[in-house]
């Protein structure tokens, strides 16, 4: 499954307000994307964020079932002081709950990392939220080591529908340990080393260089791809079995016993 936003969103938190555009750098992004959706952010600071809501019904709970559409929100911004006020990229998809779903993003990588009219510059993170629960920030560009970070699995924990929070999978299983670096931040910019957070928070990179020939080769390596699953219960009592199905590469634990139910805004 591959959703695509047919438009971006720039939004300020600080100046809270917010402008809609068709075009990303003038180039490829905005011509690849296809329809689907876009999520108007809340008109609010962090500090009073309402949720993943669904634009096209807003009061709605969402209850998550196995089966039935549900929205995932996909945020892309800066790694530093969320509340200080950032510039960030939203986008929602609504894949069935407990299939394996993937979103990419075509010539992200190009679009926000090669051009030089980015309309986002320096690090970048990724994190993803669905209903109140909240992942952490991970980081996808890291600017000041010219590293990309591309692999990125969202665990989402429900309990009887209702989403207990959202971990990252562990992402080094795709490289050498001496490929894989702590990249997980919270909302405030502090390190989940410095956290102390109980949960995966490393992922393998490439060099940018790498990524330059993977995309002169017509590779998509180096996009920003993220991919979901769940565990736990659907709205009836159903166990969700996607996590099952995860890339064969991934550890076998069990997953549910890695959810961090950490607040990132802490």
């Amino acid at each position: 499954l591959v959703c695509i936003p047919s438009f971006l969103l720039f939004y300020s938190a600080q100046n809270r307000t917010t402008t809609t555009t068709t075009t990303m750098t003038q180039s490829r992004l905005a011509s690849s994307l296809v329809l689907l959706l876009l999520s108007l952010i809340s008109h609010t600071a962090l500090g009073n964020w309402e949720g993943c809501i669904d634009p096209n019904n807003p009061t709605s709970s969402d209850l998550v079932k196995i089966g039935s559409p549900h929205s995932i929100c996909i945020t892309i911004g800066p790694t530093g002081h969320w509340s200080e006020g950032v510039e960030y990229l939203h986008f929602i998809f609504r894949p069935k709950a407990d299939e394996y779903a993937r979103f990419h993003i075509p010539d992200s990588y190009r679009d926000l990392v090669n051009d030089e009219q980015t309309p986002l510059k320096g690090n970048l993170t990724v994190h993803v939220s669905s209903q109140t629960g909240l992942s952490f920030l991970r980081q996808y560009h890291d600017a000041d080591n010219f590293r990309i970070f591309p692999y990125l699995t969202a665990i989402i924990d429900v309990d009887k529908g209702r989403v207990r929070g959202i971990a990252w999978d562990d992402a080094c299983v795709f490289c050498s340990n001496n490929k894989c670096e702590e990249n997980m931040f919270d909302f405030n910019g502090v390190s989940s080393v410095a956290l102390n957070v109980n949960e995966p928070s490393r992922g393998c990179y490439f060099m940018q260089e790498q990524c330059n020939e993977i995309i002169n080769n017509n590779g998509v390596d180096c996009d920003i791809t993220v991919y979901v699953v769940w565990t736990g219960t659907d709205s009836n009592g159903n166990s969700f079995q996607s996590s099952n199905y995860r890339f064969s590469a991934f550890p076998a634990k069990r997953l549910q016993d890695r959810i961090s139910i950490s607040n990132p805004f802490a």
